[in-house]
């Protein structure tokens, strides 16, 4: 579903949604790779001067279908986060991140099956939407700032070297597990993979902290989160719409 915050959607917006719901669909059955405009046209029903009045290029497109993807991540993310204040801890992140992926078929095949295309629309990301870019970095700086504030990162690391370290250990766990598949190394469940993160990212990182640090740090960080989900329907908005100057 779009994050349109207009409960009643204009011909146009809907047939937006329409073509990104069919690009969706294609991008999961057959990858980014093998799916052209001419497909997404065909499956929404349309013609495919139609989908370029809203979506010029293939990157802007499969770009939008990634953004609806994370908006739906972060919508489910903040919802976790508002259940208890140690569900901020970047070791719950990272737990939940690693979970909700398997609930997004689109993120789910970026990391696992479509490496390509995960590196192709990486590669546009600064290109097309670099204010959102710029935005969401500045969000999780705010983010790993107010869980320095308040005490929540130990100092076993460098504090310039520990969100590098946070997002190495997340992306490994999301990346490795059909190369190590193929090498023939024991996969454990799902549930034991999120745990291991989870607990990954605890030792590494974190102390403990009272009640009332967490749920200071709970607040803020709820704010900045939902600042970004904000920021990311606004980019998808703007990537639907029929006029552009670019």
């Amino acid at each position: 579903m779009s994050p349109s915050a207009n409960p009643a959607p204009t011909e146009r917006e809907a047939r937006a949604d329409r073509i990104l719901d069919a690009a969706e669909e294609l991008m999961v059955a057959w990858g980014h790779r093998k799916t052209t405009i001419d497909d997404v046209a065909r499956r929404a029903g349309i013609g495919k001067g139609t989908v370029y009045l809203h979506f010029p290029t293939k990157d802007r497109l499969f770009l939008t279908v990634v953004l609806r993807a994370q908006f739906s991540m972060v919508s489910r993310l903040i919802t976790l986060l508002r259940e208890e204040p140690d569900a901020i801890r970047p070791s719950e992140i990272a737990r939940n991140i690693y979970l909700l992926q398997f609930e997004s078929p689109i993120i789910r095949g970026l990391y696992t099956d479509d490496t390509e295309a995960l590196g192709a629309i990486s590669s546009s990301v600064a290109h097309l939407v670099g204010d959102l870019v710029e935005a969401r970095q500045k969000v999780l700086r705010d983010y790993w700032g107010l869980l320095a504030e308040h005490g929540v990162l130990s100092s076993r690391i460098p504090a310039e070297q520990q969100y590098y370290v946070y997002s190495t250990t997340v992306i490994g766990y999301l990346v490795s597990e059909p190369l190590l598949a193929q090498q023939g190394f024991a996969i454990p469940d799902r549930a034991a993979r999120a745990d291991l993160i989870a607990r990954s990212v605890r030792l590494l990182l974190e102390q403990d902290v009272s009640e009332n640090a967490m749920r200071n740090v709970q607040a803020g960080a709820i704010t900045l989160f939902e600042g970004l989900r904000g920021r990311l329907a606004d980019e998808i908005q703007e990537q639907k719409r029929v006029k552009r100057t670019t």
